[in-house]
């Protein structure tokens, strides 16, 4: 993969410092200090994704940890990690996870016991 520039890297930085608000690829990309289309270019081309897909899989990783570390229910987690709509969340985790949350949380807990 190419290295990444500073634009990039500031997106990035935006990005996880922001991750339980609305990011649209328009903030994402003024962050970074490009316009839309270079910035959606630039970062596919580094980064081996889109953007929505990275920002997909960096939510679900926090969802994670707060699946495993937390004593919220799914519907607070998923507001934590910035998605506004349970059931994409839940579409979203189990195409990258291969379950659904309350299966991952449920998995982690019996484990702990």
């Amino acid at each position: 993969m190419p290295q990444r520039s500073d634009n990039i890297e500031r997106a990035l930085r935006f990005i996880e410092e922001n991750l339980d608000k609305p990011i649209t690829l328009e903030k994402v990309s003024r962050a970074s200090g490009m316009s839309k289309s270079h910035f959606a270019r630039t970062f596919k081309k580094t980064e081996g994704n889109t953007f929505k897909k990275c920002l997909n899989q960096k939510r679900i990783n926090r969802a994670k940890i707060l699946l495993k570390t937390q004593t919220m229910n799914i519907t607070e987690v998923c507001f934590a990690v910035g998605f506004n709509d349970l059931s994409y969340f839940d579409r979203v985790f189990r195409r990258l996870k291969g379950m659904s949350p309350s299966a991952y949380q449920k998995k982690f807990l019996m484990g702990r016991q």
